[in-house]
């Protein structure tokens, strides 16, 4: 089973802040992260904005879940106290079912 791990921040943030916590996060787990729309879309001026950023981490991945999840705590902590107004940030994970395998064809079957 794989485990989808996502970081919630809402609150001020400047221009290049998604995509520099974005980096962060993949310097820090060695795994892909993506953007995930919001109901309030990011906008590109600073203001108020919430920002969710998603990573899947599968069995047999380079880091333990565990590992992962504290690497991304760390990021989060270290990002949100070089801000005077330390914005609002969430760090989940849940379960995700693995998809079903693909049935591999057999030419002795006819496949």
């Amino acid at each position: 089973m794989a485990t989808r791990i996502s970081v919630s921040v809402k609150g001020l943030t400047g221009l290049d802040d998604p995509d520099r916590m974005l980096a962060e996060l993949e310097a820090a787990t060695r795994m892909s992260w993506r953007p995930e729309p919001v109901a309030e879309g990011r906008v590109l001026s600073s203001g108020i904005v919430e920002i969710i950023l998603v990573a899947v981490a599968v069995k047999g991945a380079e880091m333990t879940l565990e590992a992962t999840v504290a690497a991304v705590k760390g990021v989060v902590e270290r990002w949100r106290r070089e801000r005077l107004e330390p914005p609002e940030a969430r760090i989940d994970t849940e379960p995700v079912p693995d998809p079903d395998p693909t049935p591999v064809p057999d030419p002795e079957r006819g496949d």
